[in-house]
């Protein structure tokens, strides 16, 4: 039942900007596990490793990770301007 607890943190933590800017500023697995007691969800370190072994086990979870991971990186989620940044094309051949 407390994996499910840290899946229904995780969740809820996404929606809330309080929680989740106390978690982005949490510097460890036991300060996350601190936040989340704080906020009446019951779970140990324990359980959130059960949680990510889980999640590791899901197929397409590396996948569906990336592809967020590159969503919020993007050029259009930063400073850059809207052409974004021009890939390298190489050293100019040398006669």
């Amino acid at each position: 039942m407390s994996k499910e607890n840290v899946f229904t943190f995780l969740t809820n933590a996404a929606k809330d900007e309080q929680l989740k800017s106390q978690l982005e500023n949490a510097a460890n697995q036991a300060e996350v596990v601190d936040v989340a007691n704080e906020a009446g969800y019951q779970f140990s370190s324990e359980n959130v490793d059960e949680a990510l072994n889980h999640l590791k086990k899901e197929p397409g979870f590396f996948g569906a990770l990336a592809e967020a991971v590159l969503e919020i990186f993007s050029p259009s989620h930063d400073d850059y301007p809207a052409t974004g940044i021009q890939p390298f094309s190489g050293d100019t051949p040398s006669k």
